[in-house]
């Protein structure tokens, strides 16, 4: 059996993944499931994500979301957390093994979770897609949806894309859901194979 086509698109917070994702998930091969980071979130336990200042406490065996001025400013991963990320990115490989072809949404922006996505998934048909948009334009998105807590956009902002390379990348600031699908798919269509997650492996020394 041929393993399936993943799409794995990065971007901050409100960046408009989900968007995309589904404009996405209409142009490719059918079926093409889309997942995303948030529906496993659905499995934690209640205390696997707790909020704290960063000082008490200062660290979690999970996630710890340090609000600043009523505001996200941080999330740190601890060893559960890790181990989490590990499960999810090796769940992934097994839907891609089995002839899923996906679309999964993340956020990248502690660069140990993303090796861990890249050994999982590397030796797999993954293109891996940069999300770009202008950091008011993000907040603005994050403010209408009213569903993230605020700050998000604006903390992952400097991290999400500074560890990554990519396949294809795309600018949501001013062009449609539509428009960006219809540029990844473009490059999906002309390239060869996808080149980004085998670089990424070697950069960190997993082959």
């Amino acid at each position: 059996m041929s393993a399936g086509q993943i799409v794995l698109i990065n971007g901050t917070s409100s960046s408009g993944k989900t968007s995309l994702a589904k404009a996405l998930q209409g142009m490719l091969a059918q079926p093409c499931f889309h997942l995303s980071v948030d529906m496993f979130q659905q499995t934690w336990p209640a205390d696997f994500l707790i909020y704290g200042d960063g000082q008490n406490p200062a660290q979690a065996e999970g996630l710890l979301a340090v609000f600043k001025d009523d505001a996200l400013d941080e999330v740190r991963i601890g060893p559960a957390g890790f181990r989490f990320f590990a499960g999810l990115y090796r769940s992934l490989a097994a839907w891609a093994a089995a002839g899923n072809n996906i679309i999964v949404e993340d956020v990248f922006y502690q660069p140990q979770v993303l090796r861990e996505a890249v050994q999982a998934l590397h030796d797999l048909p993954i293109w891996f897609v940069g999300v770009h948009c202008d950091l008011a334009v993000a907040e603005q998105r994050e403010r209408d949806r009213g569903d993230r807590a605020p700050g998000g956009a604006r903390t992952f902002y400097p991290l999400v894309h500074l560890h990554t390379l990519y396949d294809v990348e795309v600018d949501t600031t001013h062009l449609s859901p539509d428009a960006c699908a219809r540029q990844v798919k473009a490059h999906l269509d002309e390239a060869k194979q996808p080149q980004a997650f085998q670089q990424l492996a070697r950069k960190f020394g997993l082959v």
